[in-house]
């Protein structure tokens, strides 16, 4: 693999991961095929390659160097293995007005006064 095609599947990878993690129709796509979803980011696997997707959540971030390594292999081992690391979201929550107010200005719940005298 020379270092341009390299830098070309990189910058790819990189688009694709980032738009799976945040867009549920990549990730959809992702999920149902993932040879379309590597063809929109310039990425063409040869028909005689199957794409396996692993969606590990043990490490949010993923190994780039395993993925480049598995890219340049995947002709001769017949299979392409693309990891895109799965985000585990622990569920929503609800917060309120004051607290969101809080959030903003950068402040800690329960250390913002309602007058100046004890904040200089």
């Amino acid at each position: 693999m020379s270092p341009g095609d390299r830098a070309i599947f990189i910058a790819a990878y990189g688009r694709l991961v980032v738009e799976v993690w945040s867009d549920p129709a990549r990730e959809a796509l992702l999920e149902r095929d993932p040879r379309q979803l590597l063809s929109e980011y310039g990425v063409t696997v040869p028909d005689d390659v199957t794409v396996t997707v692993r969606r590990d959540t043990g490490d949010a971030e993923p190994d780039l160097e395993a993925q480049v390594a598995a890219w340049r292999d995947a002709p001769a081992l017949g299979e392409l293995v693309l990891f895109v690391p799965a985000i585990e979201v622990e569920g929503e929550v609800e917060i309120n007005e004051q607290e969101l107010e809080n959030v903003v200005a950068g402040l800690e719940p329960g250390t913002a006064c309602c007058c100046p005298c004890c904040c200089t």
